[in-house]
């Protein structure tokens, strides 16, 4: 293996969105070797950039989806934003029925300046709960989105649609099922965009040609490495791209039974540091072994 890549949330991170130090440990570990080491996530570059330096690691990077590829060094190798034409009306249609939603660029998330109102009357009003929480639990959940690195409030979004950026993905939140479902049917089919989800109350909007799988492509042929030299871990849908493209793919074992299926292999589950699980198995055993 050449190169050793991980999805964050749900499969690097732990169920709290916290960095396992022994999964730094392992892939540090990895580096000593001689290996390049990546992340690929749905959250922005800047975002992961600070989350890496906390952490000690300098990785490449595919962030948002797969809409922005950069290497250890920060330097921007591909990016692919959504055309503001298709924009607008996907913010207005979430806006209109209350969806809590976030535009994104490499750089920075972009959310209403009222997000927490937003995401607490969106669970107070459900009517068929994802998930029933606690006071606490609900008010955990929403920081976790309101304290990201990146974030920036706004009370208006055509201000920022008028302004020479380019924005990587569009992400809607709600913690009721109905509304969850609905959302996802509609921009299913939703014109210039694509829709891809990462977690079980989220669903994103990116351009049709955007997919981790493809920003992997951009980036193994920037480090000249074969895709059969990747070892690669995720633990939902939008990491099913890349992981059906490399030469040894794990899920997480609390990934999706469909991410399962397409994975060579199943580790422990992120909370059980599976990403590093399965890190020392290939240092001390080899990638025939695993």
């Amino acid at each position: 293996m050449k190169l050793i890549i991980s999805d964050l949330d749900g499969t690097f991170l732990n169920s709290k969105h916290e960095v396992i130090e022994e999964n730094v440990r392992a892939l540090k570990a990895a580096q000593d070797k001689g290996m390049e080491i990546a992340i690929a996530t749905g959250r922005n570059y800047g975002n992961v950039l600070a989350l890496c330096l906390r952490a000690g690691l300098k990785p490449h990077v595919i962030s948002n989806n797969g809409a922005f590829v950069y290497n250890k060094d920060g330097n921007l190798i591909k990016g692919i934003g959504l055309e503001k034409s298709y924009i607008k009306g996907a913010l207005d249609w979430l806006a209109h029925r209350n969806y809590f939603y976030t535009l994104c660029t490499d750089h920075v998330v972009y959310m209403p300046d009222n997000a927490n109102e937003i995401l607490t009357s969106d669970y107070d009003n459900a009517t068929n709960h994802v998930r029933k929480m606690t006071p606490e639990e609900l008010k955990e959940g929403i920081d976790i989105f309101l304290k990201l690195d990146s974030a920036v409030f706004i009370n208006d979004f055509n201000e920022i649609l008028e302004q020479d950026l380019t924005f990587g993905n569009i992400s809607a939140i709600t913690l009721d099922h109905d509304k969850l479902s609905l959302g996802r049917e509609y921009f299913s089919s939703y014109e210039g965009m694509s829709m891809t989800i990462a977690g079980n109350n989220i669903f994103e909007m990116i351009h049709p040609s955007v997919s981790k799988g493809n920003a992997l492509e951009q980036l193994v042929a920037h480090l000249d490495v074969a895709m059969q030299e990747v070892m690669a871990f995720g633990d939902n849908y939008n990491d099913i791209s890349m992981l059906k493209k490399v030469g040894v793919s794990v899920a997480v074992g609390n990934a999706e039974e469909e991410v399962k299926k397409v994975s060579k292999y199943v580790s422990l589950s992120n909370d059980e540091m599976g990403v590093a699980h399965m890190i020392y198995r290939l240092l001390e055993n080899g990638p025939l072994n695993l």
